[in-house]
């Protein structure tokens, strides 16, 4: 019996030196039955023509492929374009500079069998961590990992930051995904969104296993941490008002000081004086639930900072 067709989707940009070493681990997959999207989202480099090229070569390895090459529009846009593209029931979505283990798909979509949950959205994994080079990184700490079935309340551990979804292990239904809006281009931190905005809809589940490398390196919109931080803070406060009621005052109180420390160690040596308003959040949040609008003053700040 021939299994369903899977889709592997990668919105390229900019990753010339590492996008064939992307392709080769998916041509790699043990899971026979494949399509390929990508969407190159306007590079500068030859992203493009190495993906070309290497796909006249390997196309045979798929059902079905898509090479696409579009006007820069940014990650968000371009991801939501792939999957649209797609045609399988699930997408593993995959970042251009990543790599996936051989036995990924297979393994999870095995475990998505094996769950027969209805209402299953996004499927992730644990990950390692390689340099630009290719080289496995020892981390220094980790997060712990979630429970490893099906949750239908995920969206806590998410809005807590008590645990990671490593971005190049994930699936995703991609009829679910559509359903919400897929990724939001107003906001920088896409993934942590979606993710929050799916899990409070549907189940969300990880396969215990290491079946992915995330790259790390210079261009990684991770390592902006100002950035990245008043992003978080945008998304924490749409979730908070889309969904009110859905997380309890406590667990706001609690992520909410814990990102206004967070803000503090990033503005201390920048902006000391900003210092009083850092207490008075503080204390007023023992008093009454922070609203989304405390979120948005404190990543207004950020942003003023940027400047």
């Amino acid at each position: 019996m021939t299994p369903p067709l899977v889709s592997v989707a990668i919105p390229a940009y900019n990753h010339a030196k590492y996008i064939e070493a992307c392709l080769a681990s998916v041509c790699a997959q043990t899971y026979p039955e494949l399509e390929l999207v990508l969407i190159d989202d306007g590079s500068t480099d030859d992203t493009f023509e190495i993906a070309r090229r290497f796909m006249e070569i390997h196309g045979e390895r798929y059902r079905r492929v898509v090479l696409d090459r579009r006007e820069n529009r940014g990650v968000s846009a371009n991801s939501n374009a792939c999957v649209e593209a797609c045609s399988g029931e699930w997408v593993h979505l995959l970042g251009s500079d990543d790599l996936l283990y051989p036995n990924k798909v297979a393994r999870i979509q095995q475990a998505i069998t094996d769950w027969n949950e209805a209402d299953l959205a996004l499927v992730h994994a644990d990950a390692d961590f390689i340099d630009a080079e290719g080289k496995r990184m020892t981390r220094s700490s980790s997060l712990p990992r979630p429970p490893s079935e099906p949750q239908h309340d995920a969206y806590r551990w998410i809005f807590m930051g008590r645990h990671s979804i490593f971005n190049p292990t994930v699936a995703l239904h991609r009829k679910s995904f559509l359903t919400v809006g897929g990724f939001d281009r107003s906001l920088a931190l896409e993934d942590i969104d979606c993710w929050l905005r799916l899990s409070a809809r549907y189940s969300i589940a990880r396969v215990p296993e290491v079946l992915a490398s995330y790259r790390k390196h210079p261009g990684n919109t991770l390592r902006k941490r100002v950035k990245m931080l008043r992003a978080q803070l945008l998304t924490y406060a749409k979730f908070i008002e889309a969904n009110p009621g859905l997380l309890s005052e406590a667990e706001i109180r609690s992520q909410f000081r814990k990102n206004v420390w967070r803000f503090w160690r990033r503005m201390r040596k920048r902006q000391p004086w900003l210092f009083a308003k850092v207490l008075g959040a503080l204390w007023q949040s023992h008093f009454s639930t922070p609203s989304h609008e405390d979120y948005q003053r404190f990543a207004a700040l950020l942003r003023m900072s940027e400047d």
